[in-house]
């Protein structure tokens, strides 16, 4: 199959290439290139003629410059721009050397401008100087003539010969001038600057401009007849190749009718093989649905270890927590117990004295005998002073009651069986219990707890707990022992709470960060945990509605940011409303 469908595309291929090179060309932008090539040459001669006749007339020069110069700029960039419309290789190839060529005659007819203007204008001033010292207007050479007559004379002669065979004769018509004569100079600077004219034309008339530009018309010619033959000879190639595929079509026709008798049969044969698959499906069907069952039930057990894992580590703790009151109580019950005869005797010796007053009649001996028994018993007890000490001594031991009976509360609520329970709660208390029951794990570690939102949730309160102890767990670990800084940081809005939890311990390396919520994935040590903390901390932020975040640099501590809307998490699709609690969360959703 893949072998047809390779075969397939290479003559559709083929053929696409031989329509390709058949296709219509751009015939108006090559009309346009070449008419902007004759404009190019008709205006290279008449600039030639322009700068031909600048010694004669400067003012031709600057016509040229100020007419021709823009016009053959402009139609040389036209000519650049069809060049990249036609992809013309032969305009690609010569255009550049033909702008710089152009670039070079334009800076020559610009010198040829000034030196024209220059020269003139120095001639004019001799020729005046010159009508102006002699009294009467200059005339032909000849006898009778003053030396600045002559000297026009010659300068003229000078200035309209091609060469510089008369440059000798001028040259000595002004030395015989007098040094004052105001004829000198500008008749000098024309003697002096004639053949730096004339040599710049010379240079401006063999630019290379000229030739370059009657090469390209010859290549883009060329260039155009050989594409017209290329394109003729692509148009038999494609008449045979389509009669080829014309013939190749109906051999393909004729076996597909084959094939599609050998189908037909093929078809009823697998009609009957998919009645039988589908009761082996519908088996298959049964069996991954059971297996899936007791997947689910088997992700239960793991996740209810989980759970009981880090109860029975927080149990241990608790236990050693539960030590310090119960030892107030044992020592505060131990002096009153130490104290109670003192006590019972004094009152005794209390009740004997209140029956011998009653009396009446007893005598004075009597009753001063019982004043020193009385005032012996209260001695014994340690005077007035043991009545504060006794009292003390309760004080602390309802103190070591109180504190177990927190710890105890504390342990129920992480303990109780109405994990389902949706209602609201204030996420401060949580922290707080959580802090207060992973006490024994935080004594290296300093508590930082900055809130500064509101923090009551719709949710359920015992789920977050969880959550908090696992997260306080990990980062009493990363912590160590060297000790360390957690936050407990909230904040967030109407809508939306956000809990962030940092820890200044060594960090998630880069390589573990994007597994860390994967089910069984731990860096500890075998038998030392399930990998499960994490993922069940994931699946119930997911469960709330929220979402866990994590950043970590190695070295330098993570951060755990958990986001949770303050109205619980939505009603999923297709669930009765009857059967929801508050803000739609499911009454009889159970911890992960």
């Amino acid at each position: 199959m893949a072998v047809c469908a390779l075969a397939t595309v290479a003559l559709v291929g083929a053929a696409g290439w031989l329509a390709w090179n058949t296709r219509q060309t751009d015939d108006g932008a090559r009309v346009e290139v070449a008419e902007k090539l004759q404009l190019l040459n008709e205006l290279g001669a008449r600039w030639d003629l322009a700068i031909a006749g600048a010694k004669v007339d400067p003012v031709l020069a600057r016509q040229a410059d100020a007419n021709l110069v823009p016009s053959i700029r402009r139609a040389l960039s036209e000519l650049q721009g069809l060049a990249a419309t036609t992809g013309s290789a032969a305009l690609a190839a010569s255009l550049p050397g033909l702008a710089s060529a152009i670039e070079d005659r334009i800076a020559a007819g610009a010198s040829i401008s000034r030196m024209a203007d220059s020269l003139g204008a120095a001639l004019s001033a001799a020729r005046a100087a010159a009508e102006a010292e002699a009294g009467a207007p200059a005339g032909p050479a000849g006898a009778g003539f003053g030396p600045q007559e002559v000297a026009a004379a010659e300068l003229l002669a000078f200035w309209g010969d091609a060469g510089s065979n008369r440059q000798p004769r001028v040259e000595a018509a002004l030395a015989r001038l007098p040094g004052t004569s105001a004829m000198l100079e500008p008749a000098r600077a024309v003697v002096a600057g004639k053949p730096g004219l004339e040599s710049t034309i010379g240079r401006f008339a063999l630019s290379p401009a000229g030739p370059r530009l009657g090469a390209m018309t010859t290549a883009f010619s060329a260039e155009v007849q050989g594409t017209i033959e290329r394109q003729q000879l692509y148009r038999t190639y494609l008449l045979f190749y389509s009669a080829a595929l014309l013939v190749l079509l109906a051999w393909i026709a004729s076996r597909l009718v084959a094939s599609y008798r050998v189908i037909a049969r093929i078809n009823g044969a697998l009609q009957a093989a998919n009645e039988n698959l589908e009761h082996k499906v519908a088996s298959r069907t049964r069996e991954l649905t059971e297996a899936l069952a007791h997947l689910k039930e088997s992700e239960a057990q793991l996740i209810q270890s989980e759970k009981m894992s880090s109860l029975g580590q927080m149990v241990a703790g608790i236990a050693h927590e539960i030590n310090t009151p119960i030892a107030y109580v044992k020592n505060s019950l131990g002096s009153v117990d130490g104290r109670l005869a003192a006590m019972t005797r004094l009152a005794g010796e209390c009740e004997k004295l209140l029956a011998m007053l009653d009396a009446g009649d007893t005598p004075d001996a009597m009753l001063d005998l019982q004043l020193a028994e009385l005032s012996s018993a209260a001695r014994a007890l340690g005077g007035a002073t043991a009545v504060g000490e006794l009292g003390s001594l309760v004080k602390d031991g309802l103190y070591g009651v109180d504190q177990i009976g927190q710890i105890v509360n504390h342990l129920r609520d992480f303990s109780r069986l109405d994990r389902g329970n949706v209602q609201r709660f204030d996420i401060h208390q949580c922290i707080d219990s959580t802090l207060q029951l992973a006490r024994h794990l935080l004594k290296a570690v300093r508590i930082e707890k900055r809130f500064a939102t509101d923090g009551h949730l719709l949710g359920s309160p015992s789920q977050v707990n969880q959550v908090l102890l696992n997260l306080v767990t990990n980062a009493a670990q990363a912590i160590g022992p060297a000790g360390g800084t957690l936050t407990l940081a909230t904040s967030g809005d109407a809508r939306e709470l956000v809990l962030d939890v940092v820890d200044t311990g060594g960090g998630i390396p880069t390589d573990v960060l994007p597994k860390i919520f994967d089910p069984f994935f731990t860096t500890k040590a075998v038998g030392q945990g399930t990998g499960l903390g994490l993922s069940i901390c994931y699946k119930i932020v997911a469960q709330h509605g929220g979402r866990i975040e994590v950043k970590s640099r190695p070295g330098l501590g993570t951060t755990f940011r958990i986001h949770l809307p303050r109205a619980g998490a939505p009603a999923p699709e297709g669930t009765d409303a009857s059967a929801q609690g508050p803000a739609g969360e499911a009454t009889g959703a159970t911890a992960p």
